[in-house]
């Protein structure tokens, strides 16, 4: 039977939509890293964070009938002029669609846009697929490790402080230069600290040595650290290991929080054996694609 796309779709979608991605998105073949796997999770996502384009304008549906079976969108970030793609999500006998509903996506993107970001599972071959058709570029290569609240020990947890506008440009700086090519920049993240998304940092020498930047749901019981990084002038002197034990410690104070997540670059085999001593096991792998939709100038 015919498939047919809708372009302009209604908020009242948004429940129907969020259950589609969740359930897609709990399996490796159709993962995308930041899309959450819970559908309340991605209600709120869908209704409070995809803001500067919304959801209406912002997300493309295909049915067959009265059925969902495929799902793409963004998320804009206006003033860093970026997108996230969200997707693609689609049912597996009705992926000759992508390529149609790419496209159709490609037509919403705000002229201000001047790149877009992707990040699949290396499981997920047609998300990697409709990356390489349209001409993005792969990044990098992350994994995603997880631990429990019963892996973690309970050592003694060292006093973090939580950054403040004096340090904003070394952790810019820093968090630039470690991950140079990644999904959010330093300024990025500053601009999404809140109640339950902090920055971390380090002091030494009066000088910003080292920074984590952690966040929590506890409505939806998830946590992760996103992004870890010393200076390299003060490595060897254990504030990596202070500064993830006090960023662990802060998410397993929420008694909703049972399992965190962090992000590593697949390629750093050193950190990665640093979280595993600590408890934390591998979980997914994935890919990090950019495409640039203008060359600035």
């Amino acid at each position: 039977m015919k498939v047919t796309v809708m372009t302009s779709p209604s908020s009242d979608l948004i429940e129907e939509v969020a259950s589609f991605i969740a359930r897609l998105n709990g399996h490796s073949k159709s993962h995308i890293g930041y899309c959450g796997r819970q559908q309340q999770e991605i209600v709120c996502s869908l209704r409070n964070d995809v803001t500067d384009v919304p959801f209406e304008k912002a997300f493309v549906l295909a049915y067959r009938e009265k059925s969902l079976v495929g799902v793409l969108g963004f998320d804009a970030d206006l003033r860093q002029k970026s997108a996230e793609v969200w997707g693609p999500f689609v049912e597996v006998e009705h992926q000759d669609q992508t390529i149609n509903l790419f496209k159709q996506m490609l037509q919403l993107i705000p002229t201000e846009v001047e790149r877009l970001c992707m990040f699949p599972n290396k499981e997920n071959d047609i998300a990697s697929t409709t990356a390489t058709s349209f001409d993005f570029s792969k990044q990098s290569e992350q994994a995603i490790l997880t631990m429990s609240r019963n892996d973690f020990s309970a050592f003694q947890v060292p006093m973090l402080l939580e950054l403040t506008k004096q340090h904003y440009r070394e952790m810019i700086r820093l968090h630039n230069l470690a991950f140079p090519d990644t999904y959010y920049d330093g300024e990025q993240i500053i601009n999404r600290m809140s109640e339950h998304r902090k920055v971390f940092y380090y002091l030494r020498e009066d000088k910003l040595a080292g920074y984590i930047y952690v966040e929590v749901e506890p409505e939806f019981s998830e946590a992760s650290i996103e992004f870890f990084a010393v200076d390299e002038r003060f490595r060897g002197q254990s504030i990596g290991t202070e500064l993830l034990k006090g960023a662990v410690s802060w998410i397993f104070s929420f008694k909703e929080i049972d399992e965190l997540q962090l992000c590593v670059n697949s390629t750093n085999n050193q950190a990665i054996r640093l979280y595993q001593k600590a408890g934390f096991r591998l979980a997914d792998e994935l890919y990090f694609f950019q495409k640039e939709l203008k060359v600035p100038v």
